[in-house]
């Protein structure tokens, strides 16, 4: 039933380590900004379209700094405001700062929708007073189709001569520059004339701006006086047809999801298809199909509980420490004794003779208790110490148990089944690191994931051996034993009246299961009497039924706090208005 439901929860975590970047996008931002200390006295840029679409801008910021400032930042807004699946991909060609190139570092915002350059050294302030940065860049489908909405523009001039086949709507001004800006000029050279030429700065209320050129190929826009946040836009219609832009199916909220490439998105989903299928086939060729189970009313000849559950389901259980230590005391190995609280005092019984008798799993745990001599205590009484022990014991399980059933040749190794498992853990170690983007988009760690999706068999106890011909037959005696403890069917009916001693006996054995209760239910239904309580299990007053079954949890609560003990003291010591529609979104700051 776990591991059923690990298959949901795998596709859970599949979808969220894919998609988180999407959150941080979809909030809504609360954070305001603190007016710039520098003034930009003057904003010269020149902006060259090609007929192709693709836009070469030189901006020339000149700002007057105090004191204490490294640089500046100039950030671009990826996104259409209008068209979620256009995209304006900028890449720079330099940046200087007054005539030297500038040291600067690249990087993306909520998720791939702003792309940042910050300008300086971060070691270095900027000298106080007037400086001049350069920054040159190239940016791909700026022209758009005529049809494209541009908001409110306040100053209009120019007429079309023919029918608009293109536009040219740009925040030629950024709106996100965060200082005051004393004089705005920009040039923007189209590859055919223009016709209709429109401009707004884009304070609250829209206001005017110069145009001059309009009617030509060379266009020029002026403003005074832009007030930080504000910038300026521009439309301008052309005869020319509208070239294709950088388009993708998604919206940018997806891009660092799914990059921004179609052909590496296809190719990323067809592997990851390919590893979905590859991790099921492998699975598949990694699961023993189970032989039948018919009743058998006794255990595996010579194994004790946590053997037989092993062999059974190839890992110990959660019981298997308790069911240990119950099956030594209906041995006769040891004593259990009740004392004070949840206090519990185990004492060595056993002959050397017995010992070497009982199972190796068994005698194991007796061995790191300490109580293999007859008369040698263990304390289990919630303290550390006894903690400490406790969890050696349980963890040895698992490991004396695997370590038992290749030596008796019940199960042997399987070199596809290993190699599949070290795939699998290595594909959930490529999945996390790719999911955490860190050479890309999240979706660079889907075809590992879907891998360890489709090959999730693998990851369970036991892959990597296999049960041997014996270890099948001993398979399905201990499947059939377990049918015994726990099903009250008619078929399954244990005759009670003739083997009223084999109640007791195998009470280890169901515990190791966890099926006391239905055992116990088991021989209610069959006797009419309440369940015996086994003489090796001494209770203070009376007997304790968790409704059906002898009840444990005294000894199991003792075991528990005692190993939480322990873990507890490991843990603790170690350690805008107008424009709308077009590209130019962005700005830029100091720092």
């Amino acid at each position: 039933m776990a591991f059923r439901l690990g298959y949901p929860l795998a596709v859970v975590l599949t979808a969220a380590g894919l998609l988180w970047p999407v959150v941080p996008a979809l909030m809504p931002s609360t954070s305001q900004q603190a007016s710039d200390p520098v003034v930009v006295t003057s904003y010269d840029s020149t902006y060259s379209v090609a007929a192709d679409g693709r836009l070469t801008a030189v901006e020339n910021v000149t700002g007057a700094f105090p004191q204490d400032r490294h640089g500046i930042f100039r950030f671009w807004d990826v996104a259409d405001p209008v068209d979620p699946h256009v995209r304006y991909l900028p890449v720079i060609s330099s940046i200087t700062m007054d005539g030297r190139p500038a040291h600067y570092e690249t990087s993306w915002q909520n998720g791939h929708r702003y792309f940042v350059a910050k300008i300086g050294d971060p070691d270095q302030y900027v000298s106080a007073g007037s400086h001049v940065y350069r920054i040159a860049y190239t940016i791909d489908g700026v022209i758009s189709p005529p049809a494209t909405a541009g908001g409110r523009f306040v100053t209009t001039t120019g007429k079309d001569a023919t029918a608009p086949g293109s536009v040219f709507l740009w925040r030629v001004v950024a709106q996100g520059w965060l200082m005051d800006m004393n004089k705005v000029h920009v040039v923007v050279a189209l590859p055919g004339a223009s016709q209709v030429v429109q401009c707004a700065v884009l304070t609250p209320a829209n206001g005017p701006c110069k145009i001059s050129g309009a009617g030509t190929r060379t266009v020029t826009l002026a403003a005074d006086n832009l007030p930080a946040a504000s910038g300026m836009s521009t439309r301008m219609t052309m005869a020319l047809p509208a070239p294709a832009q950088v388009t993708l199916p998604w919206p940018v909220t997806l891009d660092q999801v799914l990059g921004t490439s179609l052909p590496l998105a296809t190719g990323v989903g067809v592997l990851a298809l390919i590893g979905l299928l590859v991790g099921i086939a492998w699975a598949r060729r990694a699961h023993e199909p189970p032989p039948g189970f018919p009743v058998t009313y006794a255990p595996p000849a010579g194994l004790g509980p946590v053997q037989t559950v092993f062999i059974d389901d190839e890992q110990v259980g959660g019981h298997a420490l308790v069911s240990t230590l119950l099956y030594q005391a209906e041995q006769g190995l040891v004593t259990l004794q009740a004392q004070s609280g949840s206090t519990w005092l185990v004492t060595g019984k056993g002959t050397p003779e017995q010992w070497a008798a009982t199972d190796p799993v068994t005698a194991q745990v007796g061995q790191i208790l300490g109580v293999t001599t007859a008369g040698q205590t263990f304390v289990a009484d919630g303290a550390k110490d006894a903690g400490k022990v406790l969890t050696e014991a349980r963890s040895s399980l698992a490991r004396s148990a695997s370590s038992w059933a290749g030596s008796a040749g019940l199960e042997v190794r399987a070199a596809s089944e290993q190699v599949g498992r070290l795939l699998w853990g290595l594909a959930l170690v490529l999945a996390i690191g790719g999911f955490i983007a860190w050479i890309g988009p999240t979706m660079l760690g889907l075809p590992f994931a879907a891998f360890v999706l489709g090959g999730l068999g693998l990851s369970r106890p036991g892959v990597g051996m296999r049960r041997s011909e014996q270890g099948r037959r001993t398979w399905s005696e201990a499947g059939g034993f377990q049918r015994l403890l726990s099903t009250t069917s008619a078929e399954d009916r244990f005759d009670f009246a003739a083997r009223k001693d084999l109640f007791v006996a195998y009470i280890p054995y169901a515990v190791a299961f966890g099926v006391a209760d239905r055992w116990a239910a088991k021989y209610q239904t069959a006797t009419g009497q309440e369940p015996p309580m086994p003489l090796w299990y001494p209770v203070a007053v009376g007997h304790a039924y968790g409704g059906y079954g002898p009840s444990f949890d005294s000894f199991d609560s003792a075991l528990s706090s005692s190993i939480s003990a322990y873990a507890a003291s490991q843990s603790s010591s170690s350690g805008g208005s107008g424009g709308g529609g077009g590209g130019g979104g962005g700005g830029g700051g100091s720092w």
